[in-house]
C-alpha cells in the first residue's frame, strides 16, 4: 500500500502534536510537521520550521510540498481584536494552501480544526446541542473566514475540504493556552502543596452545567478517518468523547486522583489569584525533579476562568459523523482527563 503523505500544520500545539504522533504511529503516513519554531517533543516526523504568516511559505518548505497528499491545518495566532484574529488566522490559511496547490499536484485533502466557538460559545450562550448546521452569528470568527476560504479555492479542483469541531481539547503539551487539563492538574497540586482544599473556582450554576470535552486520541482518529472517508469530502463534523457530564461529577474524582481534599466550590479570578503562585510552582519544581517550565507557560489561567463560568449547558451533538461511519466516540471523559493526568506525570510536568 502506497503511504499518504501528511502535512499537519502548528505541530507545537496541543491538536498538531498529539495529531503528529497518532499519525507516526499507525505507520500509514509520511508525515511532515511545521512549527514555527522548534518542536518540544521528540517524533519520527520530518520537521520543517514554518512562518505562515510571511508570503513566502512556497520558498520556506522548497519541494517538500510536492508529494503532499493530505494537509492537517492546526495552526492558530492569537490577537485581542477580533477583527485582526479574524484576518491574522485566515491569512495564515490561505498562505499555505496558495502554495501548496502550486506544487502539491497529488493533493487529496485539506482538513482543518474550528471549534465551538462557531456556534458561538465565546460569547456566552448558545443552543445546546450545537449542530453543524446551525446558523453563523454575525461576529467576526475567523473558522467562517477559513471555512469559506476553502469553499471557494477548492471549486472545480481535484482536492477537497474537510473541518472537524472538537471541544475543549483534553491532552498534554506545553506552552498552549487553552489546555484545561495542565490548568486542572497544576491547580490541584498547589492546592495539595499549600494542604487546602481543591475547591471549584466557578459558579454554582456552572458547576451543575453540562459540559462535553474531546480527548486528542478520538480527535486523532477523527482527523485520520475525515481524511479518507469520501462521506467526508467538504464536510464539517463535530467531534467529541462522545458524553456529556457535570464538573460537579468530576471535580470529586479530580480530588481522589490528585489525593487533595474536595470542598464547595468557591467563586474567584484564577487570572487575578494564582499568577502569584509562581514562586511556589517554582519551589515545587526543585522539591519534586519536575521539568523546569515556568507556570505562566504551563496554564492561562483566563482559560479557567471563562470555562468554569459557563452556567448554561454547552455540548455538541455528535451524530453526524456517526452515520457518516465514524465510531470512535463512545464516551469517558472522566478516563480521559485521569490518563492525560498520568501522561502528565510520566513526563514530569507535575509531581
Amino acid at each position: 500500500m502506497t503511504r499518504k503523505s501528511a502535512l499537519v500544520v502548528g505541530g507545537n500545539g496541543i491538536v498538531g502534536k498529539n495529531l503528529t504522533q497518532y499519525l507516526c504511529e499507525t505507520n500509514e503516513w509520511e508525515v511532515f510537521v511545521t512549527s514555527r519554531s522548534g518542536l518540544h517533543y521528540e517524533t519520527s516526523a520530518h520537521f520543517i520550521p514554518l512562518a505562515l504568516s510571511a508570503a513566502n511559505v512556497e520558498e520556506q518548505m522548497g519541494d517538500t510540498l510536492n508529494g503532499i497528499t493530505h494537509v492537517f491545518f492546526a495552526a492558530y495566532t492569537e490577537r485581542q481584536d477580533p477583527y485582526e484574529q479574524s484576518e491574522a488566522n485566515g491569512r495564515l490559511m490561505k498562505n499555505l494552501v496558495l502554495a501548496i496547490q502550486k506544487k502539491a499536484t497529488n493533493l487529496q485533502r485539506v482538513l482543518f480544526i474550528q471549534g465551538g466557538k462557531a456556534y458561538g460559545a465565546h460569547l456566552g450562550y448558545y443552543k445546546t446541542p450545537a449542530y453543524e448546521s446551525d446558523p453563523r452569528t454575525i461576529t467576526p470568527n475567523f473558522y467562517y473566514d477559513q471555512e469559506d476560504f476553502l469553499r471557494e479555492e477548492s471549486r472545480g479542483r481535484k482536492w477537497s475540504w474537510t473541518s472537524i469541531r472538537p471541544d475543549i481539547v483534553i491532552g498534554v503539551t506545553i506552552g498552549n493556552p487553552m489546555n484545561l487539563a495542565n490548568l486542572i492538574a497544576v491547580y490541584a497540586n498547589l492546592c495539595k502543596e499549600e494542604g487546602i482544599p481543591m475547591r471549584f473556582p466557578g459558579s454554582q450554576q456552572a458547576y451543575q452545567a453540562l459540559v462535553n470535552v474531546t480527548g486528542v486520541k478520538v480527535l486523532a482518529k477523527a482527523m485520520d478517518w475525515a481524511a479518507n472517508a469520501g462521506q467526508a469530502v467538504d464536510e464539517i463534523f463535530n467531534v467529541t468523547n462522545g458524553d456529556v457530564f457535570r464538573w460537579s461529577q468530576l471535580w470529586p474524582r479530580f480530588g481522589e486522583y490528585f489525593g487533595v481534599e474536595v470542598a464547595e466550590p468557591q467563586r474567584f479570578s484564577l487570572q487575578e489569584y494564582m499568577p502569584g503562585k509562581k514562586q511556589l510552582w517554582a519551589q515545587m519544581t526543585v522539591k519534586y525533579g519536575l521539568k523546569p517550565y515556568e507556570l505562566d507557560r504551563l496554564v492561562q489561567w483566563g482559560f479557567g476562568d471563562f470555562i468554569f463560568n459557563v452556567e448554561s449547558d454547552a455540548f455538541q451533538d455528535v451524530n453526524k459523523a456517526r452515520r457518516a461511519g465514524f465510531h470512535e466516540m463512545n464516551g469517558d471523559s472522566l478516563g480521559v482527563f485521569l490518563e492525560t493526568f498520568r501522561q502528565l506525570k510520566a513526563e514530569k510536568i507535575i509531581p
